[in-house]
């Protein structure tokens, strides 16, 4: 029997070769094709990452960590940079995850750094999608059909997925997570608002040019409903009860500026004001360091009705 030559083993080798990088190609083509799970990712950078110890079994890092500046954010969320960057945003970093199984399901994590709690909470709170429902994570958090939302201390976490099927991947991840983190819990907004008629799930942060009123920040808004009217109640900490006044006296000049009638006070409220702007009804009230009142009512009572609520629940922890 004749013995293969070194001419005819070298050219088997390179045919193996040759078939083996095709393969390799048409993984890689799908995985980084528009509809791939790694569309945009370096090639490279699938070989230099390790494992974060919160990552689930059956999860596997496909793809570097990214990173994004105020410089570079419009990059990656082009069209919502500027609600992050206007409320204290540092660093954006953003890290994707595939089942080792099947790489076209995969999770990815995007973490908001931000200058401090209160403007984490503030675009977690704005940001917030419709038909969610709450998570027990220990910190304040909601899941959507096919993502999971939250925030601990200074940092904002969205994970999101290509498949409605990952939502116990992502719930695990999400728990992992909050267990690395330093201790912080859920933001105790619900504390400051009146229980009766609260949706506890609207409550949010606004941090500048709150009603487009450039004197007035650091407000908390949360959703009533009285007598079937949705009424938006609001509550900002002042630094002092002389603070909150003369906030109150100048929102108040504000709303007859832009076209406001003052035309009733309340008289369990000293220093009250309702203002009917237009077709709806705004009430301006202070209570110790407290600036409180109802916006863009439809209704003069349920508008009055709701901000004495919330003005009487203040009024007990002053005292």
């Amino acid at each position: 029997m004749r013995r293969a030559g070194a001419v005819e083993t070298s050219t088997g080798i390179l045919i193996l070769i040759f078939l083996t990088a095709i393969a390799c190609g048409v993984y890689i083509y799908g995985a980084f094709s528009q509809d791939g799970p790694y569309h945009n990712r370096s090639i490279l950078s699938l070989f230099h990452s390790r494992e974060p110890s919160y990552l689930p079994k059956g999860l596997g890092v496909f793809g570097s960590e990214q990173t994004f500046d105020s410089q570079t954010l419009s990059n990656e969320i082009d069209g919502k940079a500027d609600l992050y960057l206007s409320s204290g945003f540092v660093k954006l970093t953003v890290r994707r995850f595939a089942k080792k199984t099947d790489p076209k399901s995969w999770i990815e994590v995007s973490i908001y750094r931000m200058r401090n709690p209160a403007d984490a909470f503030s675009v977690y709170s704005l940001q917030k999608r419709e038909k969610s429902t709450p998570l027990n994570l220990g910190v304040s958090g909601y899941g959507t059909q096919d993502a999971v939302f939250f925030v601990a201390g200074p940092k904002y976490f969205e994970i999101t997925s290509s498949t409605r099927g990952l939502m116990k991947d992502m719930k695990v991840l999400a728990q992992n997570i909050v267990k690395e983190q330093p201790r912080y819990t859920a933001v105790k907004t619900d504390s400051l608002f009146a229980d009766k008629g609260l949706d506890k799930s609207s409550i949010s942060l606004h941090i500048k040019d709150v009603f487009s009123f450039s004197g007035l920040d650091h407000v908390y808004t949360a959703e009533y409903t009285d007598r079937g009217i949705r009424v938006t109640a609001f509550i900002s900490k002042r630094k002092s009860p002389q603070e909150a006044q003369k906030l109150a006296a100048a929102y108040g000049k504000f709303l007859v500026e832009n076209g406001g009638t003052g035309v009733a006070e309340i008289s369990q409220a000293p220093g009250s004001k309702i203002f009917k702007v237009f077709d709806t009804y705004e009430v301006v009230m202070h209570v110790g360091r407290f600036l409180v009142g109802s916006h863009d009512v439809d209704t003069l009572e349920s508008a009055r009705t709701i901000a004495l609520r919330v003005y009487r629940k203040l009024g007990k922890t002053q005292k």
